[in-house]
């Protein structure tokens, strides 16, 4: 009978397990049990900074977009060689 009671409830009707979130907290209308959590997340180091895969094409995409952004500066300026459209355009 206690089976059945666990099931069902006490007035025979099935209770479906309920959930809701509170901040740092998941109530339930559950006394005992166990909860079976999946979520998704970006890997992180000790620090909270994403990992980088050890995949070469990432490698090299984080090492040229660092390039761009240190020189593309000067290169509208025209300190780092080549024709700029940008600076002869509107250079006053």
């Amino acid at each position: 009978m206690k089976y059945l009671d666990r099931m069902f409830g006490r007035d025979g009707l099935r209770e479906c397990p309920e959930y809701f979130i509170k901040p740092g907290w998941i109530v339930t209308n559950r006394k005992h049990g166990f909860i079976k959590l999946a979520y998704k997340a970006i890997a992180t180091d000790e620090r909270g900074y994403p990992l980088i895969p050890d995949l070469t094409s990432y490698q090299e995409a984080i090492y040229w977009y660092v390039v761009m952004k240190l020189t593309f500066p000067k290169y509208l300026s025209g300190n780092l060689g080549g024709n700029s459209k940008y600076s002869q355009k509107y250079a006053a």
